[in-house]
């Protein structure tokens, strides 16, 4: 087959620049370089080609020199697989239309931890330029950690041994055009075989970036609320209708700081026994200033209010009220630390192991940073709300501010939250193989997976209502702390962005922690500064969860029709015990107060309250490789696979939201739940047809259960009595009976099938330099979104078709590469924005167009362009209906020019 011949067989290190290919004896030697776009090529097709199930690839065209900026980037080039953005880069990916947390990423075979409080994994924690390659399995084997129910994927780094001597480094600086900066970038590595059987490699990234995203939002669509007060409403035709809950525009400022590190030590003591250190550290820390202006809708309060067909708000007057205008100046952080320590033994020509231990931690904001920091002060005013294009804004008298500056101000929110949040992940295993040359290979192993997330939440949420400043104007505001500031500019990617400018945006800048400070001063000289720092909060949790593994594998070569035929067949067994811990004041008294009014709740101190649960599960795989003939390959695969649940529905704390009589309210995680899992079928044909050639055709079914959703218990607390309920209604007597709260907790009991089709290929149109790379993906469900059906909860969410055209040319030290990448509109989730809610947030169509272009001065040195969003696309969410705007931003377009260099 072509994977044999000798351009493939050349380029299987992917990280060496120049192999070199031996002719006959007595004949010059021929050197290839491989290196580039189509030796990146050829690399990721050959791990495709090899693979026996279906897997899809990524390669970096030379040392530091990934395909795009960002590995989130560089995947979504992949067939069905999609990305998330935030602020304009790619962070999370979705495969097969299974979103973030139904894949599992590995460093070098290793579990990574993140620092989120469920389990999908921020692909721009870990630099580009630190990675040779990465690889994502859509099907499943016995060998193959569980928890990627739509992939597993597997980010791969440069080894001394098989790198050889080796210096590259890369300078670049960028700017994101809205930001109107210009920011660094370095990367370097350093690879020495020190012995023949002792090297040692040293990669390090650092970069700055600085950002300006835009910001338009309806936080919330009500359905359904009471209007009974608004005496002039218009349009209602329709059985259900929706009125924003609050509208707001912000501007963000972010400066991004990242540094990556990666540290391998490999020595071979004897040709049967190596060893590899490997130390990954990443560190990435977020400046920023932000500025919002928001109202917060009183509906039975308004003035008068206009649907249209579909019941959708398109005009709204509130009347005189207030308008809040937040500024904050916060810090996020985020820490990333592992290691692995690792021997492979060949104990006989077919018999080897392998043993690894390995220890990873992620902790945001490790040194107390305040994520979130911001003040907010009003000013009273007539405010209206109206629907244009794709846009949805409330619009108000700018002038009135800018006369009256902040005399008309009143000081109103302070919120200061720090959240700590660790991902401790440590693993080890143990794999054996036997391989003898024969028909048969055997595999087995054993894991043990310890996994502990610590959510450590503190915040404080202060009005300041509470120093009775609660007439407008009326405190000492300090004018020098406020300034009126007109907004231009804003949403132009937008239909209906024409309207919005004229609304003669602004806002007050100031800065949050200045006027808190002089607040303070204002009304008691003797207040610390720390004042309003934040408390430690009952949402608090720590969930432990520990998983054995062991598999078995056989792989049986044989022939069919006298051609190749590879069927590897297994199972995996797994035993996962979970612990659930949190603090919790437990309820020991309720009392009576007032028929329309919360009971009284005597608690106790906070104590810790542990759940524990456990569960097993056998997890069997069959793939079938077929090589027909030299060029084609069948495949066929039937699996099991599981996701396991997100650690922040596990949590075991349970949280009082009401106390009426008759209306007791609660919500609580849940540790019993189980897994979601996954019957998997695969189908797909592969036609190499040179060395750099193929297409692909595949189909896959997944019929998932155990979805989770929300459902409602009725539960005891602690067996607390009711006053309510007995002869006396008004207090307690001997007929009271237990309160039975209704429990809001997440439980698994929705059953979907996802599937879908994919077509592949890559061209190389001979020696002109030209060559194309495309791909499309289309998804479905039986469990789809009904935009009709208020009431409903539950369908699959991040379902989308995908497709990828990719056209290049390459010759004579000259690349260039014009990537496009279109994502259709898809179900995200059931909630929009923060505030809580079942409407659903359904995310726009969106394609991007990037560009890269490179010359190589020698052998040794190349610069080049790089060109991300140069079309400067945005983005957009609506709510059920498309004109019901969930979000809107607009972060521009990013350039890049720099210098490599590789010896």
């Amino acid at each position: 087959m072509f994977k044999q011949t000798l351009l493939s067989v050349s380029i299987l290190s992917a990280l060496a620049a120049t192999p070199v290919l031996a002719a006959e004896e007595g004949a010059s030697t021929e050197v290839i370089k491989v290196s580039g776009i189509r030796g990146s090529l050829i690399s990721s097709m050959s791990v495709k080609q090899d693979g026996n199930g279906v897997v899809d690839a990524i390669s970096a065209e030379d040392i530091g020199k990934f395909p795009d900026t960002n590995l989130a980037e560089s995947l979504q080039r992949i067939t069905g697989v999609s990305i998330d953005r935030s602020s304009g880069e790619g962070q999370q990916v979705t495969v097969r239309g299974m979103g973030p947390s139904f894949n599992l990423v590995t460093l070098n075979g290793r579990q990574m931890p993140n620092s989120g409080e469920g389990r999908a994994f921020d692909f721009s924690d870990i630099a580009s330029e630190m990675v040779s390659g990465v690889e994502v399995y859509k099907t499943s084997s016995a060998a193959m950690q569980s928890g990627g129910i739509g992939a597993l994927i597997n980010i791969t780094t440069a080894r001394p041994l098989a790198l050889g001597d080796k210096i590259s480094a890369s300078a670049k600086m960028s700017s994101d055009v809205k930001a109107g900066e210009i920011t660094p970038q370095i990367s370097g590595l350093i690879s020495r075989e020190i012995t023949d059987n002792f090297g040692i490699l040293f990669a390090g990234a650092y970069q700055q970036r600085k950002t300006e995203e835009d910001r338009l939002a309806v936080t919330r669509w009500n359905t359904n609320p009471n209007i009974s007060g608004v005496e002039n409403v218009q349009g209602l035709t329709s059985d259900n209708y929706f009125v924003p809950q609050q509208s707001m525009y912000s501007r963000r400022q972010d400066e991004r700081t990242r540094i990556n590190g990666n540290l391998v030590l490999q020595y071979k003591p004897s040709d049967n026994l190596s060893t590899t250190l490997d130390i990954m550290y990443a560190d990435e820390e977020v400046d920023r200033y932000k500025q919002e202006a928001a109202t917060w809708f009183s509906q039975n309060t308004a003035q008068s209010i206009t649907f249209d067909n579909n019941g959708t708000t398109i005009a709204y007057d509130q009347g005189s009220s207030a308008v809040d205008f937040f500024a904050g100046k916060e810090v996020s952080r985020t820490l990333n630390k592992s290691a692995a320590l690792g021997a492979e033994w060949k104990l006989t020509d077919s018999s080897t192991i392998e043993v690894e231990y390995s220890t990873a931690k992620s902790e945001s904001n490790p040194d107390g940073e305040f994520n979130i920091n911001q003040s907010d002060v009003q000013f009273d005013t007539p405010w209206g709300f109206e629907v244009s294009d794709e846009l949805a804004y409330f619009t108000f008298d700018t002038q009135d501010m800018a006369a009256n500056g902040s005399a008309g101000l009143r000081t109103w929110v302070n919120e200061m939250y720090q959240d700590n949040r660790e991902d401790q992940i440590d693993q080890t295993r143990f794999d054996y193989s036997f391989d003898d040359g024969g028909n048969t290979k055997v595999k087995a192993g054993l894991m043990y997976t310890d996994q502990t997330k610590d959510i450590r939440n503190a915040q404080n949420d202060q009005t300041w209502d509470d120093f009775a400043w609660d007439v407008y104007g009326s405190q000492d505001v300090r004018d020098e702390d406020y300034n009126w500031n007109p907004v231009g500019g804003f949403m132009d990617a937008f239909g209906g962005a024409g309207g919005f400018a004229d609304v003669n945006l602004g806002w007050f800048n100031f800065d949050p922690i200045v006027v808190r400070n002089h607040w303070l001063e204002d009304i008691d000289d003797n207040l610390p500064l720390d004042y309003f720092y934040p408390e430690y909060q009952t949402s608090s949790y720590t969930i432990n969860e520990k998983t054995t593994s062991a598999y078995l594998e056989l792989t049986s070569f044989t022939e069919l029709a006298g051609e190749p035929l590879t069927i590897v067949v297994g199972a995996r067994y797994e035993d996962t015990k979970i612990a659930s811990t949190g603090n919790e004041q437990t309820l020991l008294e309720l009392e009576f107060t007032d028929p329309e009014e919360d009971m009284n709740r005597i608690q106790s101190d906070f104590i810790k309250y542990t759940d524990e649960s456990d569960y097993n599960i056998l997890l069997p795989s069959l793939s079938v490789k077929y090589e027909a003939t030299d060029e084609l390959i069948m495949r066929f695969a039937a699996s099991r696979s599981i996701t396991r649940p997100s650690l922040n529905d596990m949590t075991s704390v349970r949280s009082i939201r009401g106390t009426r009589p008759g209306l007791l309210d609660a919500s609580a995680g849940n540790p019993g739940l189980r897994p979601f899992v996954s019957d998997n079928l695969d189908l797909s044909a592969e036609w190499y047809f040179s060395d750099v050639d193929y297409v692909s055709v595949g189909a896959f079914v997944k019929n998932v259960s155990n979805f989770i959703v929300t459902r409602v218990f009725e539960e005891d607390i602690n067996g607390v009595t009711d006053p309510s309920t007995g002869t006396d209604p008004t207090g307690p007597d001997a007929q009271d009976k237990v309160a039975i709260f209704n429990v809001s907790r997440p439980a698994n009991g929705e059953d979907a099938q996802v599937y879908g089709y994919e077509i592949a290929g890559q061209y190389a149109f001979g020696d002109t330099g030209f060559g194309t790379v495309a791909n499309v993906t289309l998804v479905f469900t039986d469990s789809d979104f009904d935009r009709e059906n208020v009431g409903q909860t539950f369908a699959v969410t991040g379902l989308s078709h995908s497709a990828n055209l990719v056209g290049y040319y390459e010759k004579d030290g000259f690349q260039a590469r014009l990537a496009y990448n279109w994502r259709d509109e898809f179900l995200q989730r059931f909630g929009q924005n923060t505030l809580s809610t079942t409407e659903p947030t359904i995310v726009d169509a969106y394609s991007q167009l990037d560009l890269t272009v490179s010359y190589d001065l020698n052998d040794e040195l190349s610069v080049f362009l790089e060109g991300i969003n140069i079309t400067d696309e945005a983005y957009r969410s609506h709510g059920r209906y498309a004109n019901q705007l969930v979000e809107a931003t607009d972060v521009g377009a990013r350039y890049s020019v720099g210098i490599r260099g590789s010896f």
